[in-house]
């Protein structure tokens, strides 16, 4: 479906006048952050943190999302007991990591008054005086505390509506004077609490890899940690900005704690889920290095928090990685050698901490990765930057992608958030698809009932004159009571659903472009043609005048293909009746003619879009043939 917004404008955008570093700078020197804004009464929020519409996109999309997918939960009771507890465990991580670089722990370990404190250290310390909190505000990246709002303010498209301390607790704790009072004894018990957990799940992640438990220890993986608490005041417009831009997390992994607010989101299969706050629960979240150093095998999932008109909202995260101790902060870090084989070579170069911190925060929360592919090595076939440059290739990325073999899945399944540029269409081609709301209550596609058409002439006729009436002003038409059993048509949607959602290296063995093949599917049939790639891949079967062996048809719609395509078929033989009769001609005259002689099924799968409002499912077009019998599923955005 295409997802489009009311296409307002904020009229502040387009005034030339607008003085946005001024903006910037007298924000920052009042040193009182977005609280201070709230403090002050703020109705309207300033144009600094008003968000391009695109980064607001879906954001009301996900009580929908939230019922189809949660974040697993972890139960790490009884992790240090047996060894067949533990290997269960062990296996609910690597599932987690693998498939959704996101889960909540309970019995974790750290008692809930902790928890329940640090939370109320961190309001402490925000909600304190001014002119206290002030004496902490600080952009020094040396300072072993300091407080500020958006890190990344002077380079960020748009800052967010968020007040955040950070703190150096590890591998060098701060002297405790450099702390704030409101907060320093909670903020020293909770960082050993969250080390201890910490390294619990370094062994963890080991285990899960099928390495020893102290692998990634023994590389150092553990030895910084960096906590923040930060604070998302009420916001006036929470439908302008965000708390949080969508981003990957820098370091290994983050554990987060968070109040019973609400309000994150993780990307998970190119839509944003909702994560409820479980009391008790500790988040934790694979970070980008911790994806490099897996090669691919942990992901580290792009999330966000929405900015709400009830607050504030507290959150304290974890981040287990180095800061600003030199000694460790140039370590090379690559892909795990015993990870890697001729099947897995390596999909990242080997980069320092320092060298990837120093892109980060020169980048800030873009929502881009900042680890460093192999140019040999790109998990989807795509240059991520082709779109960007001046001498882009078009010939070249879209060989790219065909010769990937994985087709729009697999840029899915990479965790794309930008399409590339193939998939781009002109203006042009996407005038008035926002219209259509309006357009469908006044007018609807008909929908006629075939029950009865061979019982009485009357009942036949009044069928062929609704037929008639709808291929002469409408050209389609929905049928009900067509004879074709739901349980057929629930199954052939599901065959089509297992079939692209297989074993990639199995599909690959029917990708093609060989228009002589019974069986195969692709990613766009006019891929080389067209002025720009749609968003879905196809197969394709061509089941009459003769039908394919079945061992050319895949196992995991073989069956249902067939059966499913005689009853098609039987359908089809009865519409060119119809059509025949409604033109004033024998019945079988179409059937006669040949035109019923072939049948050629495909079976479309439309992944979700990161940037539905740039490209379409399918191109504007008329079908190729005598007429199609259409079955799709309750998505919708035909």
């Amino acid at each position: 479906m295409v997802v489009t917004s009311n296409g307002e404008e904020v009229q502040a955008q387009v005034n030339p006048k607008y003085d946005r570093k001024s903006e910037l700078k007298d924000f920052d020197d009042s040193k009182t952050g977005v609280k201070g804004l709230v403090d002050a009464g703020v109705s309207k929020i300033p144009r600094i943190f008003i968000c391009e519409k695109n980064q607001l996109d879906n954001i009301s999309t996900t009580s929908s999302v939230a019922s189809q997918f949660s974040v697993p939960i972890l139960d790490f009771e009884g992790l240090d007991g047996g060894a067949a507890q533990r290997g269960k465990i062990i296996e609910k991580v690597r599932d987690a990591c693998e498939k959704w670089g996101f889960f909540q722990v309970v019995n974790h370990g750290i008692p809930g008054n902790v928890m329940g404190d640090m939370i109320d250290g961190v309001r402490r310390f925000y909600e304190q005086d001014t002119e206290v909190k002030k004496g902490f505000y600080s952009r020094d990246a040396t300072r072993k505390f300091k407080y500020n709002s958006n890190f990344d303010l002077y380079e960020a498209p748009a800052a967010n509506w968020r007040d955040t301390f950070a703190c150096v607790m590890a591998p060098q704790s701060p002297d405790p004077q450099e702390l704030p009072a409101v907060c320093r004894d909670i903020l020293i018990e909770y960082s050993k609490h969250v080390m201890r957990l910490g390294l619990k799940l370094f062994e963890l992640f080991s285990e899960a890899l099928g390495l020893n438990p102290n692998h990634l220890k023994d590389m150092d993986c553990g030895e910084g940690l960096l906590v923040l608490g930060h604070y998302y005041p009420a916001c006036p417009e929470p439908d302008l900005t965000l708390g949080t831009s969508n981003h990957a997390d820098s370091g290994f992994f983050t554990i987060l704690l968070q109040d019973q607010m609400g309000g994150l989101q993780i990307l998970h299969e190119n839509q944003w889920v909702d994560v409820p706050p479980l009391p008790g629960a500790l988040l934790v979240n694979i970070a980008d290095l911790l994806q490099l150093i897996t090669n691919d095998k942990f992901k580290s999932v792009n999330h966000r928090v929405l900015a709400k008109n009830v607050g504030p909202r507290i959150s304290v995260a974890s981040f287990f990685r180095t800061h600003n101790h030199e000694g460790v902060t140039m370590r090379v870090y690559g892909p795990i050698k015993e990870l890697l084989s001729e099947e897995n070579p390596p999909v990242y170069k080997e980069i320092t901490v320092k060298e990837y911190l120093t892109q980060y925060y020169k980048q800030g929360l873009d929502g881009t990765s900042k680890k460093r592919h192999n140019s040999s090595q790109k998990s989807n076939g795509i240059e991520e930057e082709a779109q960007f440059k001046p001498e882009y290739d078009r010939k070249s990325e879209l060989k790219a992608f065909d010769d990937s073999q994985t087709g729009i899945k697999g840029l899915v399944h990479a965790g794309v958030t930008k399409i590339p540029r193939i998939f781009i269409h002109e203006k042009s081609q996407l005038s008035d698809t926002s219209t259509t709301s309006f357009v469908a209550s006044l007018r609807n596609v008909p929908i006629i009932d075939i029950e009865g058409i061979h019982g009485s002439s009357a009942q036949r006729i009044e069928i062929i004159k609704k037929v008639k009436d709808a291929c002469e002003k409408w050209v389609f038409f929905q049928v009900v009571n067509h004879g074709i059993p739901t349980c057929i048509m629930d199954d052939m949607i599901d065959g089509v659903q297992r079939f692209h959602e297989q074993d990639t290296e199995v599909k690959k063995g029917f990708y093609s472009r060989d228009k002589m093949r019974k069986f195969l599917c692709n990613s766009n049939c006019d891929l080389y043609e067209s002025l720009a790639a749609n968003w879905r891949d196809s197969f394709y079967c061509n089941t009459a005048p003769q039908p394919p062996d079945p061992q050319e048809l895949l196992d995991e719609c073989r069956d249902i293909l067939a059966e499913y395509s005689k009853h098609i078929m039987r359908l089809g033989l009865l519409v060119f009746e119809l059509l025949s009769e409604a033109l004033g001609l024998n019945p079988d005259h179409l059937k006669d003619m040949g035109c019923a002689e072939g049948l050629y099924v495909i079976g479309h799968y439309y992944p979700a879009c990161p940037e539905p409002d740039l490209t379409l499912g399918t191109s504007n077009h008329a079908d190729n043939c005598f007429f199609t019998i259409l079955l799709q599923d309750q998505m919708g955005g035909l």
